[in-house]
């Protein structure tokens, strides 16, 4: 018996599984460009090419439909891949403005924030995240996001915003 390897393999492109086959092409990429999947790694300008081709493609989608969330969510993955922080900020915002209990974009416009060195911002978001996850009772985030808080707090002294059932509580 002979396996056909020309055999066609199909995913339904759900909100899901949108991250999963985007690192299975980037890495089928990188199996085409270096010959084997061990062999090389993925060279810069063929790294940069796939980040700005996801960018285009989650900007084409957010026109398609400008009230999917998850894709400015991961348009701003895309444009973490790339460095480019204020971009990503924007976009986890606009992830946020239509739905505001996402905690991995809170988590990820924390990370995004203490990149651009914004510790109240990056503090006041960890710390959403941290509510959310605790909520949902996601115990591997929840320690992953208070490590995470913690290092802000000493990477940023003084710069934790106050926020309004704080001002409540203190008055």
């Amino acid at each position: 018996m002979t396996l056909n390897i020309s055999q066609h393999i199909l995913l339904d492109v759900l909100p899901e599984n949108k991250r999963t086959l985007f690192f299975i092409l980037l890495l089928a990429g990188q199996f085409v460009f270096s010959g084997s999947i061990g062999a090389g790694e993925t060279d810069f300008k063929t790294y940069r090419k796939a980040a700005k081709q996801e960018i285009n493609r989650q900007n084409a989608i957010v026109e398609e439909d400008p009230l999917d969330f998850l894709s400015y969510y991961e348009l701003g993955r895309a444009y973490l891949a790339l460095g480019r922080h204020e971009e990503e900020v924007q976009a986890y915002k606009e992830a946020l403005r239509l739905n505001p209990k996402y905690a991995q974009a809170h988590y990820n416009l924390s990370m995004a924030y203490d990149h651009l060195k914004e510790g109240g911002e990056a503090i006041h978001h960890m710390g959403k995240a941290l509510d959310l996850y605790a909520t949902k009772r996601n115990h591997r985030k929840i320690r992953t996001t208070q490590r995470q808080l913690k290092r802000f707090h000493m990477s940023y002294p003084g710069k934790a915003r106050i926020t309004t059932s704080e001002k409540i509580r203190n008055h």
